[in-house]
């Protein structure tokens, strides 16, 4: 069980110079990859980087006329409402990913579309908006933490986990999301963790889908 994850000892750093210490500086590529990607989200999270999250926040594309968009007196734009989104947490080929979906009227979509007056943004292009985070390899690495881990690759899973969770509490301060679906890094690594113990093979939740 990935225990501990509400309270996490451990930056990102000091997970790193851990690493290297049990490790004497041999680092798996696994490792890296998964250490890589934390630092880009940890950048885009914590201190602004610039990020696909901008597209999303831009009030620029947003649909001023339908959520009641209006100039301020100091040349910033207000609105009454802000735009409407799902947030899916999920496992593809590529790692964990949070996807945001949009809404039009009362339904989910998934397709680009442009200049629609009952969309709530000016434009949605999913190939720049839908995947705001991804931390790279993370089910891959689980499996090697199983079979070949040490404290440090457990360190980086926890921290994986709440620096994803964080960002997802973070994100719906700033836009109106309709709902958080999909499973959480802990609970993939709880199941994955039961199932290589009993030896039963580790599938990946399915990816969700719209009809």
């Amino acid at each position: 069980m990935l225990d501990g994850v509400e309270k996490p000892d451990l930056g990102l750093r000091e997970i790193n110079r851990l690493k290297n210490k049990i490790n004497f500086g041999n680092i798996s590529n696994f490792y890296h990859s998964v250490s890589t990607s934390l630092g880009l989200a940890e950048g885009m999270y914590k201190y602004g980087f610039e990020n696909s999250l901008d597209t999303l926040l831009d009030k620029k594309n947003w649909n001023l006329e339908l959520l009641g968009g209006r100039e301020n007196g100091i040349g910033e734009v207000e609105c009454e409402t802000m735009p409407r989104l799902s947030i899916y947490k999920l496992f593809t080929q590529y790692g964990y990913e949070i996807h945001c979906i949009p809404w039009l009227k009362d339904r989910e979509f998934e397709r680009e579309l442009r200049n629609v007056p009952e969309m709530e943004f000016k434009s949605w292009n999913p190939s720049l908006m839908k995947v705001v985070f991804r931390v790279s390899q993370l089910h891959k690495f689980m499996l090697y933490y199983f079979e070949h881990g040490d404290e440090a690759d457990l360190e980086l899973i926890k921290y994986a986990h709440n620096i994803t969770e964080d960002f997802i509490e973070d994100l719906q301060t700033k836009l109106n999301i309709q709902k958080v679906h999909g499973i959480s890094v802990k609970g993939f690594f709880d199941y994955a963790e039961k199932k290589f113990k009993n030896g039963d093979p580790i599938y990946l939740p399915p990816v969700y889908r719209f009809d």
